[in-house]
C-alpha cells in the first residue's frame, strides 16, 4: 500500500482555489498551521487536523471546523510551521505538499525557507504558491521533466559543487560556486533536463 500524501495549509498568501483543489487531489489529509485555518475557511476546504499556538485561528474558523482535530502546540521554541511538519512526519507519508508557505509576513517566509533548506524534512516534499512549485534537490543526478520554453530557477543558500546543468537554455558545466548559486529565470530547453552536483544542495522553483 502506497503511503499517504499529506498537506499543510499555512498562513502565508492563499493560492486560487481552482489550483489548490487540483492540487489536493491526491491528498490523504489536510493540516492547517494556526492561521492557515482561516486559508481553509476562505478557501472553502475542511481541515482534517489544525495545529499551532491558535494565535492567528479567527473564532469563525474554530466555529466552522469543530470537527477537525485540534492540536495546540505552545512551545515558543519552534514555528508553528515545524509543529505542523512534525505531526506530518508523524503519519508517515510518503510525500507532503506545502502550501501558502510564502507571502504577507516576510519574516514568516524567510522562516519558513530556512527550516525547509535544514534538511528536516525526511520525505520528499513540495512548496505551491500561485505560480509554481517549490522542491530541494540533494546532492546527485536529477532527471527534471518540463515543457521546452517553461521557467525554472534553482538557488542555493550555501555553496554548490560540480554543479552541471543540462537541457536548459542556459547550462552549467562542472562550476564550483562559493557562497551560494542563483539561477534565476532559465527555461528548459527539452522535456527532460538534468541536475547533477556532488556538494551542497539546490532549491529548483518551476512556474506552471
Amino acid at each position: 500500500m502506497d503511503k499517504p500524501v499529506i498537506a499543510i495549509i499555512a498562513n502565508g498568501q492563499p493560492i486560487y482555489r481552482e489550483r489548490m483543489l487540483q492540487k489536493l487531489k491526491d491528498v490523504h489529509a489536510i493540516i492547517a498551521v494556526d492561521g492557515g485555518a482561516n486559508t481553509c475557511r476562505l478557501l472553502d476546504i475542511t481541515p482534517d487536523y489544525i495545529i499551532g499556538d491558535m494565535d492567528s485561528i479567527s473564532p469563525e474558523s474554530r466555529n466552522a471546523f469543530n470537527h477537525s482535530f485540534f492540536v495546540e502546540a505552545a512551545d515558543q521554541n519552534y514555528t508553528d510551521m515545524q509543529k505542523a511538519i512534525e505531526y506530518a512526519i508523524s503519519l508517515d507519508p510518503g510525500k507532503i505538499k506545502i502550501f501558502s508557505a510564502f507571502g504577507r509576513r516576510s519574516d514568516h517566509s524567510f522562516s519558513n525557507l530556512l527550516i525547509f533548506a535544514n534538511k528536516s524534512i525526511p520525505v520528499p516534499f513540495e512548496v505551491f504558491d500561485e505560480y509554481g512549485v517549490l522542491s530541494l534537490l540533494l546532492p546527485g543526478k536529477h532527471t527534471i521533466s518540463g515543457t521546452p520554453g517553461q521557467t525554472v530557477s534553482l538557488f542555493s543558500l550555501g555553496p554548490v559543487e560540480n554543479l552541471h546543468l543540462n537541457g536548459f537554455k542556459y547550462r552549467v558545466e562542472g562550476k564550483h560556486y562559493n557562497p551560494l548559486f542563483i539561477g534565476t529565470s532559465n527555461e528548459f530547453e527539452q522535456e527532460n533536463a538534468l541536475v547533477e552536483f556532488t556538494s551542497g544542495q539546490l532549491f529548483l522553483y518551476k512556474v506552471e
